[in-house]
């Protein structure tokens, strides 16, 4: 009976003191791929997130808002019908909870695409070399992150008889960090190697050249170091772009 009574004083400790967040919130995100010629493009994309939820804990509050912002730049290299390399430059602007980090990042990434009829799959790696500026304390530090995405999309129509139609799609992305960042939040390790995942399911619209997507987007993340965890439950609408170089040569006489 001893034994049973700690066990039940450890748990109601345990679960006073666990600060888990679950938040609801929207993510968009915008792409655009810039085919320069049969070897080479460019990507532009832009993401962001924000959380709609309010929450209050204990003591401590827990605010919505804007939490995350980032631009990036790509410059891809075809090497085979299945295979790209590429290299490039981001840069975020986050806000967890009232805490401002900006954060400048390098990117080295490869991927791999898969088609068998109308299922595809896409792998795609990336490493991440990101610098973060606490703006509160004006310290920067460094975090080095690998990125594994797979991406599995199946059309809903023929594409023998049809350039247009639906499709659905479905992607988990894994962040491992080998190297975490010590002045703040983001980009934090926080004890663990896989520290964050993000899961996206939904269903996406094929206009030809370029492709809406909307569904439920999931990110688990591994807040602080007693490593509470915070949950975002999202609604995610993605919109892609495709253009040509001959495309842009039109723009300058626009």
């Amino acid at each position: 009976m001893k034994y049973y009574r700690l066990i039940v004083c450890f748990l109601c400790v345990y679960y006073c003191q666990a600060q888990d967040l679950s938040l609801r919130g929207l993510v968009t995100n915008y792409s655009q791929v810039g085919r320069i010629n049969k070897k080479w493009n460019y990507n532009v994309q832009v993401l962001s997130v924000y959380n709609a939820s309010n929450l209050n804990i204990g003591d401590k509050s827990f605010p919505s808002g804007h939490c995350h912002f980032v631009p990036h730049f790509l410059v891809n290299r075809k090497i085979n019908d299945r295979f790209s390399v590429g290299g490039g430059i981001a840069y975020g602007r986050h806000n967890i909870f009232g805490l401002k980090e900006s954060e400048p990042r390098l990117m080295i990434q490869g991927a791999y695409n898969q088609k068998f009829k109308k299922l595809s799959l896409n792998h795609r790696g990336r490493l991440e070399l990101r610098y973060p500026l606490n703006l509160s304390t004006q310290i920067r530090d460094n975090a080095t992150i690998m990125r594994y995405q797979l991406g599995v999309s199946y059309l809903l129509y023929n594409p023998k008889e049809f350039k247009k139609g639906l499709y659905g799609l479905v992607s988990n992305e894994m962040f491992l960090y080998l190297k975490g960042a010590t002045n703040g939040p983001v980009s934090s390790r926080n004890g663990l190697l896989l520290s964050e995942d993000w899961i996206n399911l939904g269903l996406g619209y094929n206009t030809g050249k370029n492709r809406i997507e909307v569904g439920y987007g999931f990110q688990s993340l591994v807040r602080n170091k007693k490593q509470d965890m915070r949950y975002l439950n999202m609604l995610q609408i993605n919109y892609h772009v495709t253009l040509n170089w001959d495309d842009l040569q039109g723009w300058w006489y626009m």
